[in-house]
């Protein structure tokens, strides 16, 4: 495939609540031909391990619990990094996920067209730092805008009005995290764009719903790199 781009996943604080989520927009990108990468150092091989569970239907929740553990640990004892890269997470883990997203983002030095797909609160920190580095486009599934349980917290959504990088919000209507309303509470930067779907924060959709998502992410994807369109309007 000609210009391939780079997909870059970045997923929720809890993103073992996305398996599902997470193999059904994998399996579709792998379609488009173009290379996809993970925040989680494992996160090929967790896809490959998921994909196996979920032909076997029958797999209690607790074994594939089980199995994510043993596999974390095994992957650790082969890239000892790993066990630093939970750590840090768990502990320190705005400070520790813009700095490595930073770091893993910069690897790519302008050799790639990259569009980051990113989760709940992996859509905060990638649009905190994707202004200072080469990122062509930031889709993010349901942006926490405010946390139900706490009081506003205006560094979760100041920086989304003057935005430079293209960003798409695709927000369930009844997302406890920010719903219908942020159209009208939130203001939000020319490259910043909405879609609505019917869905609280779970992202749980239905078919319509999907293919409506889906054709968006392809449209993005599909979209002609920034150099190609530099020398189409100079033709």
């Amino acid at each position: 495939m000609k210009n391939k781009k780079i997909i870059y996943l970045i997923g929720r604080d809890n993103w073992q609540k996305d398996i599902f989520l997470n193999n059904l927009l994998v399996e579709h990108l792998k379609k488009t031909g173009n290379e996809i990468r993970w925040e989680d150092p494992a996160g090929n091989m967790l896809y490959k391990l998921r994909r196996i569970e979920n032909q076997l239907r029958w797999l209690p929740a607790f074994i594939r619990k089980i199995n994510l553990r043993a596999f974390q640990i095994i992957y650790g004892l082969f890239h000892w990094s790993y066990f630093r890269y939970l750590t840090d997470r768990k502990n320190q883990e705005l400070e520790f996920r813009l700095q490595k997203l930073k770091e893993d983002l910069s690897k790519f030095n302008n050799k790639k067209e990259v569009i980051i797909l990113s989760r709940s609160s992996g859509g905060r920190f990638s649009s905190l730092i994707a202004d200072s580095l080469n990122i062509n486009h930031i889709i993010c599934l349901g942006y926490p805008f405010k946390h139900p349980d706490k009081e506003i917290e205006p560094e979760r959504y100041l920086h989304l009005e003057t935005i430079q990088t293209p960003m798409l919000i695709i927000q369930g209507d009844k997302d406890e995290y920010g719903g219908l309303e942020i159209k009208d509470k939130y203001i939000f930067s020319p490259n910043v764009e909405l879609l609505f779907v019917k869905a609280s924060h779970n992202f749980n959709l239905d078919k319509q719903d999907w293919t409506k998502v889906l054709t968006k992410i392809d449209e993005i994807i599909q979209a002609k790199p920034k150099r190609e369109e530099v020398l189409a309007d100079n033709s």
